[in-house]
């Protein structure tokens, strides 16, 4: 079960990110998990969980904002010391399978951490959560 990740390529000054966001804000479409990293040369990568993939490409594109989309897996796992290595823990065995970035997101339920992950192969890589019992999520598209 994967998820459709927007990614967009923005300036590292705040106003830049800004205004990707508002566009968003202002058309409706909510922003779920987002991950900011620097690419070290004045851009930065935008890479986001949004209410409605679909929609929200569309209106970047049509905005000539350049957006690309990729599967990711969004996995819910126990918020407390160690919940993340013990979600990594069933991976051992599957060394072929590698992360290629990962980052959290917002929960609602006191307890639960949310994380997005993409895998080299997320179709293996989400056999292998869920035969560990992760609960994986699907936002509506």
């Amino acid at each position: 079960m994967t998820n459709r990740q927007l990614t967009v390529l923005t300036g590292s000054a705040a106003p830049a990110l800004g205004r990707i966001t508002d566009i968003l804000g202002t058309e409706g479409v909510d922003i779920r998990a987002h991950c900011l990293v620097d690419n070290g040369d004045g851009n930065c990568k935008l890479r986001m969980i949004v209410s409605d993939p679909a929609r929200a490409l569309q209106i970047l594109l049509e905005r000539n904002v350049a957006a690309v989309v990729n599967d990711v897996l969004i996995v819910e796992t126990d918020d407390r010391p160690g919940g993340l290595s013990r979600l990594l823990a069933g991976f051992g065995g599957h060394e072929e399978i590698h992360i290629e970035y990962s980052y959290t997101a917002a929960s609602d339920r006191p307890g639960v951490a949310v994380m997005v992950f993409r895998f080299s192969d997320n179709q293996k890589a989400a056999g292998v959560l869920e035969n560990r019992g992760f609960k994986l999520i699907e936002v509506a598209d």
